[in-house]
């Protein structure tokens, strides 16, 4: 017994605990017990801890006349009657809820934790003494190494009231689960980068991941030069030259047929068996829904970084990509099944739905449908319910044919929509999660031609209000002069789209073209100034940087004064990502493009206060193992001092407590943070060893570009250096190993 108190105090301390009552507690104690304690924990001060920025995917369901909505700052899944419009119960459940599934008998919810890296199972039988009550809590722990292997939950499909799926988003991995030990099983590999929605319909599971890759890299080859998709001799600028920036090449940014783009995976529910995968659906999924036929409908918006991408002069820039960086898309496609042909002569029936004039024209603004989010399709195939996130609209479009038929606006940043029938089974309503703003819309669609917001119900949020200011500041397409991306187009949920784009920036000292850049995360800038590895943006120390390699350049921001670095930062970028050339529109303090002064002062103050996410296998028990320290070791202390007389050791750049540093002598480049690293994948500047000519890159590629192999590369492959790998998912964002994780007590723990 003290042995079992001990653990809970222990987790109390050091964590966010919830005591799930299982039905076998509740019938011990009597139910009158146990609602009184429930509704005395109700009233406790909820401790507070930082906005991740987690992403979405189906937050908001409707069951039995009450609709479920998650809250993400709160940490709670919100009950609002549909009949009165009204929040009858707030169920607490883990850190950062972001997804909803109901099984299929309609008994219970269950409640995807992003940062607790947990599953919430939510009591929904009304006849059931513990209904709407937490009474279990599913995850998955590591029994030596007491990590877990059930990192950041997104989406969440049963196949059947026996089995369930979960997507693990940051392990590129699909999670089988039994519905009744609430045991993961098994798991679905994904050979694409980070998995969130997936749907079950008709015996098939569908996933889409997030950032599958667009086809773009490097036009470097290690062949002939060909003008075109190569452009120079990517082993000499990439390997033998790692640290000279490509000068004197002719660097572009190409679509590569052999690139893979794994867009869609099908899997059979019944043996898992992988049906089939479709390429080139679009750039970053948002979101699916699936017809009675099987047709799937995905939220996306596809990439144009490789227009512009071709090498220019010292003034090519954003001229050639017309201020459409994205294009914001449905794509339908009817995918091949079991029942028809297996043969490689058949292709997927693939239809791009475009919401908006294609470039050169542009959208009036007021018809801007940026960052399609959230879609649902109707019960008789119809109508397509469509949410367009950067714009803060509800819209709705002909399944059939694409066509936009009314749209309605909503409150800010849109990602969840669930439907209601009449009794006649036509939709009649609809209601919508707007995730920044933290409110539910509930609209008439009764005409889909005229859709009306009823009423907007706010749910409670603890987040300080200028850093949700900043957050809707990041969030909206207002931002650029076309109205059709924001700043979180290129950085979704503060992180990185992983793509090479052609920006408005300095030239290379000696270059002769402004040089691709890869998309850096906005998690973690705090204390990581200058915020990219040309040593330019936001940069509090001047001296060296890639326009000055040799040279001395004044700071631009203030050293004291973090919000001064992220307001270049911002500032830069609304002047050269966001706004037209030749658009002439100022703020009111005269600085290029829109957004006041007052919300770009609120979206610093909201990039520095986004972190990192826990680090991703860090024990709960927050002991180190040893192979992580000695990967400390070898990155901070030996180095690389194979055959060298002095070592290379890459903690004198990358330095401790943030992994970074400033002013490398000689080269024009700033080392960026390591932290996060298990996420990201774009290795050296601009991505140079992301080519697919290279035998090493398209062995991986091939497998979907699996972090721990691409950051092999590093260190040359040389396993011994392997242990800085354990180093990276160890290593601490600020944040305890117990940070949000959960305990369940019931009577199979509790013994008198």
């Amino acid at each position: 017994m003290k042995k079992k108190i001990s653990l809970v105090l222990f987790c109390s301390l050091l964590a966010y605990v919830w005591i799930d009552h299982s039905r076998q507690a509740r019938d011990l104690v009597g139910s009158e017990s146990v609602y009184a304690a429930n509704a005395a924990s109700s009233k406790m001060q909820a401790v507070g801890h930082p906005t991740f920025a987690s992403p979405h995917a189906s937050p908001i369901r409707l069951l039995d006349r009450f609709v479920y909505v998650v809250n993400t700052p709160s940490d709670t899944v919100d009950v609002v009657n549909a009949d009165t419009r009204e929040i009858t119960k707030r169920i607490n459940v883990g850190i950062d809820p972001v997804s909803l599934a109901v099984r299929p008998d309609g008994k219970e919810l269950w409640v995807s934790n992003h940062v607790s890296d947990s599953v919430s199972v939510i009591d929904t039988d009304a006849s059931s003494p513990t209904f709407l009550q937490v009474v279990g809590t599913i995850q998955e722990f590591d029994p030596k190494t007491r990590a877990t292997r059930f990192d950041e939950p997104v989406g969440i499909a049963f196949a059947s009231n026996e089995k369930a799926y979960v997507a693990l988003s940051s392990e590129n991995q699909i999670a089988t689960v039994d519905v009744a030990s609430r045991e993961v099983t098994g798991h679905l590999r994904i050979t694409a980068q980070d998995p969130r929605q997936i749907v079950v319909r008709n015996g098939l599971l569908y996933v889409i991941p997030f950032e599958s890759n667009n086809k773009t890299q490097l036009s470097g080859g290690t062949g002939d030069l060909d003008g075109d998709l190569v452009t120079f001799n990517a082993h000499e600028h990439a390997i033998a030259n790692n640290n000279v920036l490509s000068l004197g090449a002719v660097v572009d940014i190409v679509k590569h047929p052999k690139v893979p783009d794994r867009d869609l995976f099908v899997f059979d529910t019944e043996s898992d068996r992988l049906v089939e995968t479709v390429d080139s659906l679009g750039t970053l999924l948002y979101g699916m829904t699936v017809d009675s036929k099987g047709r799937v409908y995905i939220a996306q918006t596809d990439a144009r970084n490789e227009v512009n991408g071709r090498a220019g002069t010292k003034d090519h820039g954003l001229a050639e990509l017309e201020n459409r960086a994205f294009l914001n898309r449905i794509t339908s496609v009817l995918p091949r099944t079991n029942e028809l042909s297996r043969s490689e002569q058949y292709k997927a029936d693939v239809h791009f739905m475009d919401l908006e004039p294609l470039p050169p024209e542009h959208p009036d603004p007021q018809d801007a449908l940026a960052t399609p989010f959230a879609i649902e399709v109707s019960d008789d195939d119809a109508t397509l319910f469509v949410s367009a996130a950067g714009s803060d609209q509800f819209f709705t479009v002909d399944a059939t044919n694409g066509k936009v038929l009314g749209r309605v606006g909503v409150d800010a940043v849109p990602r969840g929509i669930a439907l209601q029938n009449d009794a006649s089974g036509n939709t009649a309503a609809a209601w919508t999660l707007n995730a920044v703003a933290n409110t539910v819309s509930f609209m008439d669609v009764s005409d889909p031609a005229a859709p009306s917001v009823v009423e907007t119900i706010t749910l409670e949020d603890p987040t300080h209000p200028a850093v949700k200011r900043g957050r809707i500041a990041f969030n909206t397409a207002a931002a650029s002069t076309t109205k059709t991306f924001a700043c979180a187009s290129c950085h979704p949920d503060g992180h990185t789209d992983q793509l090479l784009w052609v920006l408005k920036t300095p030239v290379v000292t000696g270059g002769n073209q402004i040089m691709p850049r890869s998309t850096m995360p906005i998690r973690g800038l705090r204390d990581t100034a200058p915020y990219h590895w040309d040593g330019i943006p936001g940069d509090p120390y001047g001296g060296n940087n890639s326009a000055n390699i040799h040279g001395s350049d004044p700071p631009n921001s203030k050293r004291d004064d973090p919000v001064s670095t992220t307001r270049h930062l911002i500032d830069g970028g609304i002047a050269n990502t966001m706004s037209l050339v030749g658009d002439t529109t100022v703020n009111d303090e005269g600085k290029s493009g829109a957004l006041s002064a007052a919300e770009r002062d609120d979206m610093a103050n909201f990039l520095l206060s986004v972190p990192y996410p826990p680090a991703q296998k860090r024990a709960y028990s927050n002991v180190v193992s040893d192979r992580a320290q000695e990967g400390f070791k070898l990155f901070h202390i030996d180095g690389d001092y194979d055959g060298k007389p002095r070592p290379n050791v890459c903690g004198n750049c990358h330095r401790m407590p943030f992994l970074v540093s400033t002013n490398t002598p000689g080269t024009g480049m700033d080392a960026p943070t390591w932290r996060g690293a298990y996420d990201r994948f774009l290795i050296l500047p601009q991505g140079r060893l992301n080519i697919i000519d290279f035998d090493f890159y398209r062995a991986i590629a091939d497998q979907g570009i699996p972090e721990r192999r691409m950051w092999q590369f590093s260190w040359g492959g040389r396993r011994r250096f392997d242990p800085i790998w354990d180093m990276v998912l160890e290593g601490s964002t600020g944040f305890s190993g117990a940070f949000a994780r959960q305990v369940t007590l019931n009577l199979s723990l509790i013994h008198i």
